[in-house]
């Protein structure tokens, strides 16, 4: 399996094992290219030597002057250096006795500027080799000669190559060790580097349902991870938050449901047993009509609220006159107002269009206006009112709250809550205004409520609900 440490300790050793390969090729490039330029300058300084010494004699015989007390690596059979003095036609002159028979090629250059070639011997030696063309000096005389000689001098380049071995191996050696030890040291760095990572990932493998109030500590991380950690911090706290949610909600859902369920099953067991006339029977089915409409009702809200909450990205814009939409939600709750006798004051303005999701909006607005049309007192007012300011518009439902107090105003917005007097009414469920505010979010509004008590009565409240809206 690919592992981030695998990936990392192999481009790492890769890197590593290049850069030594590299640096030991670099060294030996220079050694062989040192030795060699000290090599050749032994070589010229044979030449100019053995040059010096080549004289031509009065009776035209040419020949070096060496003694071989002065030059005794010549003289060995076999030996390393050697000399071969010729003439520009190839016709030998003088051999060192290292040299014995071999030849050598004709290859000669200037004198300030020898040509240096090798050649491999008949016995296995290779030699490297420098010649030069010349005219020796006249005997006792300070002329020059007519005569052309090509001179050759050599050396066995074994010695060289022996250390060039040794060189390379050495070399070999050292960056084995050295790869070894950078393995360990790439390991061990990549282990360490890591480390805060391996950290992360078993405290993030211990978090479960169960530990979802888990927060990852920052600080201590390196740069890399922070915004990491953050992440997972912001994810845990919002999965937190969904599960106390979804716990709440469905505690609050199942005991709401139990109710209905309940009636029904008690209405099934009563019709089975007790021998019932067909006006008590159907009385009987009424109630199971009515009870099964409030779990419909339930089942449709928490259906909404299930869509809103998925309903991201869905949100269309485009021109919705809030005056109209306003008169069109209350239009479905004016029976429910006037069988309560509530009156409906409007101050709307003309023209007044905003850009917006028409179906999103009218399910805010229907909700808002339910709930002044079931939850104002008998025979109070509901005003909506309409105003404009910069960048937004408020859409504002005031009327009489008297059962309201200051506490309870933060719960007003919360799914299935209710006040403990609405309780016994089975057909509100708490939760219009929870989704009145979930679909405002979505259309990018935002809704909010207050409470001031009424001047002219000491004990009576009035509550504004206030939905902002952006104008565009």
């Amino acid at each position: 399996m690919k592992t981030l440490r695998g990936e990392l300790t192999l481009r790492l050793m890769i890197v590593g094992a290049l850069l030594l390969g590299a640096a030991g090729f670099a060294l030996h490039w220079q050694v062989k290219r040192a030795l060699g330029a000290e090599f050749d300058a032994g070589l010229r300084a044979t030449l100019q030597s053995l040059m010096t010494l080549t004289e031509q004699q009065h009776d035209g015989k040419i020949e070096i002057e060496l003694a071989p007390e002065n030059a005794p690596q010549f003289q060995q059979e076999h030996g390393a250096d050697v000399f071969l003095l010729r003439a520009a036609d190839g016709r030998e002159i003088q051999r060192s006795r290292s040299l014995g028979v071999v030849a050598l090629p004709l290859v000669a250059g200037a004198p300030e500027r020898p040509e240096y070639y090798e050649a491999k011997l008949g016995n296995g030696r290779t030699l490297r080799l420098a010649g030069v063309r010349f005219s020796p000096g006249l005997e006792d005389d300070q002329r020059i000669s007519d005569a052309k000689l090509v001179l050759n001098v050599g050396r066995d380049r074994a010695p060289m190559d022996r250390s060039l071995a040794m060189l390379r191996a050495a070399l070999f050696i050292i960056g084995a060790s050295a790869l070894a030890v950078l393995a360990i040291a790439i390991t061990w760095g990549v282990n360490s580097g890591l480390a805060p990572v391996r950290r992360l990932r078993d405290e993030v493998c211990a978090v479960d349902a169960g530990k979802l109030r888990t927060r990852f500590d920052v600080a201590p991380l390196p740069a890399e991870l922070q915004p990491v950690a953050a992440s997972l911090n912001e994810l845990l706290a919002r999965l937190e938050s969904a599960f106390a949610r979804e716990r709440r909600f469905a505690g609050t859902a199942a005991h709401e449901l139990r109710t209905p369920l309940a009636e029904l099953r008690v209405l099934a067991e009563v019709n089975l047993k007790t021998p019932a006339t067909a006006a008590e029977q159907a009385e009987s089915w009424r109630d199971a009509l009515a009870t099964t409409q409030r779990m419909e009702r339930l089942a449709v809200q928490l259906l909404a609220l299930t869509r809103a909450e998925n309903a991201g990205g869905v949100a269309q814009r485009m021109p919705v006159d809030v005056a109209t939409a306003v008169r069109e939600a209350w239009k479905q709750h004016e029976a429910r107002a006037q069988s309560r006798g509530i009156a409906l004051e409007l101050s709307l303005p003309k023209d007044l269009d905003i850009q917006s999701d028409p179906t999103l909006l009218a399910v805010v607005l229907g909700n808002l206006c339910g709930n002044s049309a079931e939850h104002a007192p008998q025979g109070s007012r509901v005003c909506i009112s309409v105003a404009a300011e910069p960048g937004a518009v408020l859409v504002l439902f005031r009327n009489r709250a008297d059962g309201l107090t200051m506490a309870d105003m933060p719960h007003l917005f919360e799914r299935f809550w209710r006040k403990d007097s609405a309780r016994a009414d089975a057909q509100h469920h708490g939760l219009g205004l929870a989704l009145a505010s979930e679909f405002a979010v979505l259309i990018g509004g935002e809704l909010g409520a207050r409470l001031w008590p009424v001047a002219s009565e000491p004990k009576a409240q009035e509550i504004e609900v206030t939905l902002k809206l952006p104008c565009s």
